[in-house]
């Protein structure tokens, strides 16, 4: 008996999202919703710069069919910088070992292994960082990653009686003290919400259409003189990620344009189930505060009108400008129900000087599952 560990072929797809549906995870078990092959496909192959870079281990013992006992994927996308520059990074995903292997094969760092051997690869074609989200620090600082910060998760209430249940979920207390202060905070943020959303004066000089448009010009406006990078989002990415997203995840945009039709600021949101995400926010720099939240009020009272229940929101604090979003969100009657996962971070090469406080972060970066 022995451990093998290389790329994954094509021949092996089904097979590994199989393996993902089916194994516990090395954070707990796995969901019990499926991921389908055509979201597995979507997700890991037809991405708007190249495949994903996928590895596998199996066990492997003669006369027997090699059998799958762990996984792990990079996928690469383009990052683009305030000062016009582009660069590659990849972000992890889909780290999944099997509990009885890290046993067997206890000797053995199974996902280190995986780790180096796409590094390897992603060194081959010029990636500069690695970055993902997870609630795993201790295990990703082993692999020679930081764990700088961990986000921030908020709620604005629409509906206390209905979103009741839905923050019980979210939260995890479990006694009645815990339910009695979900209670209260479904009340508060539903009455700061009446204070703070529904009192809307018109702004002239603007106008406002639902498409959802590239914007990296937009972002270039939004953070200069500060030097930051971002995930690119042009219309191939948001082809994918948006328009050719196979999950049951509807999303939508409002776009502040100028008496030139330039783009001055952008909302991008998702529903499902009655619950909205703040996906992205990004405005002009020299906005007016009050056109800020002239536009964000416009989006809030379209979810109330669509009997949205809540609405939700991720930040960061690693720079300025995420740390706006959270103030922003704060004005508005967003509450803070708890800290999001960690960011980790590794560069690949001691000569960038990139790091992780200079990331703009938003939730487009997630994989848009849910």
């Amino acid at each position: 008996m022995s451990l093998e560990i290389r790329l994954i072929k094509n021949s092996e797809y089904i097979e590994v999202n199989d393996f993902f549906n089916s194994t516990r995870n090395i954070s707990g078990p796995a969901k019990k919703i499926s991921r389908g092959f055509t979201q597995f496909d979507w997700e890991f192959f037809r991405g708007p710069d190249r495949q994903a870079i996928y590895a596998g281990a199996w066990e492997v013992e003669e006369r027997n069919e090699p059998i799958i006992i762990g996984i792990q994927c990079l996928i690469v996308h383009k990052m683009y910088s305030s000062e016009g520059k582009y660069l590659l990074a990849a972000k992890g995903e889909d780290a999944i070992i099997d509990i009885n292997a890290l046993i067997k094969f206890r000797e053995t760092d199974i996902l280190k292994e995986l780790s180096v051997l796409l590094i390897v690869e992603c060194k081959k074609i010029g990636v500069e960082f690695l970055w993902g989200f997870n609630n795993l620090p201790a295990t990703y600082r082993r692999l020679g990653f930081e764990t700088p910060f961990k986000s921030y998760n908020r709620v604005l209430i629409l509906n206390p009686v209905k979103a009741f249940s839905n923050i019980k979920i979210l939260r995890a207390e479990h006694t009645t003290s815990g339910k009695v202060n979900i209670a209260i905070l479904s009340v508060l943020s539903f009455l700061f919400s009446l204070k703070k959303i529904f009192i809307l004066t018109r702004k002239q000089g603007f106008h406002i259409n639902f498409g959802i448009d590239e914007n990296k010009n937009l972002f270039q406006r939004a953070v200069l003189p500060e030097r930051l990078l971002f995930l690119l989002q042009d219309e191939k990415f948001l082809q994918w990620r948006i328009l050719g997203n196979p999950y049951p995840v509807e999303y939508k945009s409002f776009q502040l344009l100028d008496h030139d039709n330039i783009l001055q600021a952008q909302v991008i949101y998702s529903v499902s189930n009655k619950t909205a995400f703040i996906e992205q926010m990004l405005f002009d720099k020299k906005l007016d505060r009050k056109v800020v939240n002239f536009l964000l009020k416009r989006v809030l009272k379209s979810l109330k009108n669509d009997k949205i229940i809540l609405v939700r929101f991720t930040g960061y604090k690693n720079n300025s400008i995420n740390r706006r979003e959270i103030c922003l969100m704060k004005n508005l009657g967003f509450v803070l129900t708890g800290n999001g996962e960690w960011f980790t971070f590794k560069k690949l090469s001691d000569t960038i000087v990139i790091t992780p406080e200079e990331i703009f972060f938003s939730r487009l970066y997630k994989q848009g599952r849910t």
